[in-house]
């Protein structure tokens, strides 16, 4: 099954309730708390706020509002490096927002990414690059904001110990999205017909076959006879895929190494 076949999955509500606990959590802070060390290397908790206001006004200026003049051209690493350095600019030139004003701008950016949502077509055509090099369809964007959404608000609050229920409430929807990273990234070389095993737990069981040389294609549901497999918990599946550490014993490996080892070097975001 090729990405631009899959069954559209829409995650707008979704979205709109992840903002409002966002918002609700940065709104009972306090200054220490703001302040507090991230595992985003050299963010604090207000820079990963920031981060997600940067957010909200790149999609609005970029893709609503058609202004490419922040729009970046590099592709693989180069994109990577152009990304990171236009992130930190941003948090470095932002840092001087209170947090009052920081809170009130992301409640106006949330309203116009609401109302923005609404009106966009899910089967028109969005950018992922790390689960296709060409287009994807606009459900599959959105999907992959939800899940940039949801690592650094899980970043945040882990930062401040207030994770609460927060992971288990949209952590299939983060799997199912990030699972469409193993058709694009994983080249393992092996004969047609080659069958992998994916476990991701609350982001269900799928199976990557061998479509050529180095090419492989996704289904949902577990291959009868697998020639190898990986089983993830929850909390590996999503740490993996975001190359954060994962804990001990939370990924099982059956196989041979050259097809279980590409396993977790695949990433649902830019590396």
């Amino acid at each position: 099954m090729l990405l631009r076949d899959a069954p559209t999955i829409d995650v707008r509500p979704e979205l709109a309730a992840e903002r409002r606990a966002l918002l609700g959590l940065l709104g009972s802070l306090a200054a220490d708390e703001w302040a507090a060390p991230s595992a985003a290397p050299d963010w604090t908790v207000r820079d990963l706020a920031l981060h997600l206001l940067d957010d909200d006004l790149g999609w609005l200026s970029r893709d609503r509002d058609g202004d490419t003049s922040s729009y970046l051209h590099e592709r693989g690493e180069a994109l990577v490096t152009a990304l990171a350095a236009k992130n930190q600019r941003w948090i470095d030139g932002a840092r001087g927002l209170s947090a009052r004003v920081l809170v009130d701008l992301l409640e106006w950016s949330g309203r116009q990414m609401d109302a923005y949502y609404s009106a966009m077509d899910l089967g028109g055509e969005g950018e992922v690059t790390w689960a296709d090099e060409d287009t994807v369809p606009v459900w599959f964007d959105i999907c992959q904001d939800l899940t940039e959404r949801w690592v650094h608000q899980m970043q945040l609050r882990e930062a401040i110990g207030r994770v609460e229920d927060y992971a288990e409430r949209y952590l299939p929807l983060v799997l199912r999205t990030f699972v469409w990273a193993f058709p694009h990234q994983y080249r393992a070389d092996a004969a047609e017909g080659t069958t992998v095993r994916l476990d991701l737990a609350a982001g269900g069981v799928w199976t990557l076959t061998c479509s050529g040389p180095s090419a492989w294609v996704l289904d949902e549901g577990a291959p009868t006879h697998p020639d190898a497999s990986a089983s993830f918990s929850d909390d590996a599946g999503w740490r993996s895929l975001t190359g954060a550490s994962v804990p001990a014993g939370g990924v099982v490996l059956d196989g041979p190494a050259a097809l279980v080892e590409p396993l977790l070097e695949v990433r649902g975001i830019l590396v």
